[in-house]
């Protein structure tokens, strides 16, 4: 998942994209029930993202490929430039949305729902 900001000129504020599009995103992000899934996250703008996945717990994999194991969260904060690797169980069937904490971000499309097939 890549995570950009748009400047919008005279616009009030910034757009977010998450892989490239603003929310909603349709049925980008489908989930099996029961998979293990890797998510990457890469946030290419200057600021840092605390991102909120609700309903499930993953696991820190590598922070700016630094390896770990066994850190649990449920919020991490993805810092400016940086890239944050974790894994979770697609283990809560039904809407489940992921978003960036900082409300004005969330606002302005730093936001996805994960939907179960």
């Amino acid at each position: 998942m890549v995570f950009t900001m748009v400047p919008r000129g005279n616009a009030p504020f910034n757009a977010w994209l998450v892989n490239g599009k603003q929310y909603p995103h349709g049925n980008e992000f489908v989930l099996q029930e029961g998979a293990r899934y890797r998510l990457v996250f890469h946030n290419r703008s200057a600021d840092a993202h605390p991102l909120h996945l609700h309903r499930h717990t993953f696991e820190l994999i590598d922070i700016n490929g630094k390896k770990t194991t066994g850190v649990m969260k449920d919020v991490v904060i993805i810092p400016l430039y940086g890239r944050i690797t974790v894994d979770f169980i697609a283990n809560q069937p039904g809407l489940t949305l992921f978003h960036c904490r900082q409300q004005l971000h969330m606002d302005f499309g730093f936001m996805a729902l994960f939907d179960y097939v």
